[in-house]
């Protein structure tokens, strides 16, 4: 699967039309996800109020035994037995999917594509699973800086920043910013050729 098919995928969750592709679905306590028939894990991001009270804004670290965001953790936690009990294979989300998308895979140990990803986790100590996950970053999104690192957060995975041409002058956080800055930008470190395994 491929950044454009990725990304395309998060855009028709978005909009409700996964359609048939769509293998089962959940919403859990505001928390979305989509299972496909080829067991690609979709997780799209804020797109309610509750959102921000129930998992954006919740800063404080969770109790898992890690430094986790706890609003994030709380999310992954009530995606992750979706995740498992489905037998998901790969994971693409956006955003506070993003986020969700970042602890659900590595705790299953699957790859997974983050666009548009906040900073989940503490700590240095690598976390087992994270060398499967890729997260894509504009420069210019300011959600991707996000807990600010001054308090000890930090990406899961690899992090690969975009740097377009032009800003958008409507913002830089939609799916639909971050295919025009692969398009038309550069991307430190390079991408590989195929970020989501088959």
């Amino acid at each position: 699967m491929d950044l454009a098919e990725a990304a395309k995928l998060i855009e028709l969750a978005y909009e409700g039309k996964l359609g048939t592709k769509v293998e089962t679905e959940i919403n859990n306590q505001g928390a979305q996800a989509y299972l496909l028939k080829d067991k690609t894990l979709v997780i799209p991001g804020t797109n309610e109020t509750n959102d921000w009270g129930d998992f954006n804004l919740n800063v404080s670290r969770g109790d898992s035994g890690r430094g986790w965001h706890a609003g994030f953790l709380r999310h992954a936690q009530l995606v992750y037995p979706f995740a498992k009990g489905g037998k998901a294979k790969r994971v693409v989300g956006h955003s506070l999917g993003a986020a969700s998308a970042q602890i659900v895979a590595a705790s299953l140990g699957i790859p997974a594509l983050c666009l548009a990803s906040p900073r989940t986790l503490t700590g240095k100590k690598r976390f087992k699973g994270e060398g499967q996950i890729l997260n894509l970053c504009r420069f210019d999104d300011a959600v991707c800086y996000l807990p600010f690192a001054f308090l000890g957060f930090r990406h899961l995975g690899k992090v690969h920043w975009i740097a377009p041409r032009e800003m958008q002058s409507e913002g830089s956080h939609r799916v639909g910013d971050y295919l025009r800055a692969l398009a038309q930008g550069t991307v430190k470190p390079v991408l590989p050729p195929d970020p989501i395994l088959a």
